[in-house]
C-alpha cells in the first residue's frame, strides 16, 4: 500500500504537458530520477521530441534530458538534425521553452548545398534562424563577422 502512494504522487507530480511531448530516448546505459525527471544518458545516445512543425533529434557521446522542461543538454560528437539540416558540433544545449538550440565547439552545418562552418552558434525553429559566431566560412569562404542564415528561405540574413 506504501509502495502504491508513493507512486500516486510520483505520477500526480509529472505535468501533463509532458506526458503528451515525452521523447524517444535510447542510449546504452540511462538513468532516470523520476523526483526531478532527469535522464542521464551515455553511449550511442539517441533523443528526438517534436519540435514545431518538425522531429529534432540529437545523438552524441553523453546527454541529459530534462523531461518535466524538455532541455537538453549533450556533449561529445553530437549531432543535431531538424528537418535537413544538420549541426555537428561537440556541444548542444536545447530549450524547448526558447525554442532553440545553442550549439558549440567544431560547427559543422549542413542545409541543402549550404556548409558553414563556425566556433558556436544556435537554430531557432519557430524562427528557422541559424546563427553562426566565430572564425565563420560559408562553403569554405571565411566570413568577416557573424552569419544569420534563414533556413526556410535558404538565404542569408
Amino acid at each position: 500500500m506504501k509502495k502504491f502512494l508513493i507512486l500516486l504522487l510520483m505520477l500526480i507530480m509529472i505535468p501533463v504537458s509532458c506526458l503528451a511531448a515525452e521523447p524517444v530516448i535510447r542510449s546504452d546505459t540511462r538513468t532516470f530520477n523520476p523526483l526531478t525527471g532527469v535522464y542521464d544518458l551515455v553511449g550511442n545516445v539517441y533523443v528526438q521530441f517534436p519540435a514545431h512543425d518538425k522531429m529534432l533529434t540529437i545523438t552524441g557521446d553523453k546527454t541529459q534530458v530534462m523531461l518535466y522542461n524538455m532541455e537538453v543538454h549533450g556533449v561529445g560528437n553530437i549531432a543535431l538534425t531538424y528537418d535537413q539540416l544538420t549541426f555537428l558540433c561537440d556541444k548542444v544545449d536545447v530549450y524547448n521553452s526558447d525554442r532553440t538550440a545553442y550549439v558549440n565547439g567544431n560547427l559543422r552545418f549542413t542545409h541543402d548545398k549550404t556548409k558553414i562552418t563556425a566556433d558556436s552558434g544556435s537554430f531557432c525553429w519557430k524562427t528557422k534562424l541559424a546563427s553562426f559566431h566565430g572564425n565563420v566560412k560559408v562553403n569554405g569562404a571565411p566570413q568577416p563577422g557573424d552569419v544569420v542564415y534563414n533556413v526556410e528561405e535558404k538565404k542569408f540574413i
